[in-house]
């Protein structure tokens, strides 16, 4: 099992487009399977940050999945990928193995 995390720095004001972003984005996920969804703003630490954090058992699928989606993206992915494009700075992604 892997757990992954999306960390985006919002335009200033933007955090609330990321998070619809990630909701928008988390219904995929839940027809793929992925679990333990959930979306985390700052209370402390930079501000403007969401974080989007999932569940998945494999790398493989979660990588082929991923791929899939950004080649020929139909328009409501590419509405997707161009609200989070539009509203962050910055982002980068953690995987981590999942132990317990």
């Amino acid at each position: 099992m892997y757990m992954m995390r999306e960390v985006y720095r919002a335009e200033r004001g933007k955090a609330p487009e990321i998070v619809a972003a990630f909701k928008a984005l988390f219904t995929v996920f839940e027809e793929a399977g992925f679990t333990n969804r959930r979306i985390y703003v700052d209370y402390a630490g930079p501000m403007d940050t969401v974080v989007g954090q999932w569940e998945f058992d494999s790398l493989d699928e979660y990588f082929t999945m991923e791929r899939g989606f950004f080649v020929n993206p139909d328009a409501d992915a590419q509405s997707l990928i161009d609200a989070f494009n539009r509203n962050a700075t910055s982002g980068y992604k953690e995987i981590y193995e999942v132990i317990q």
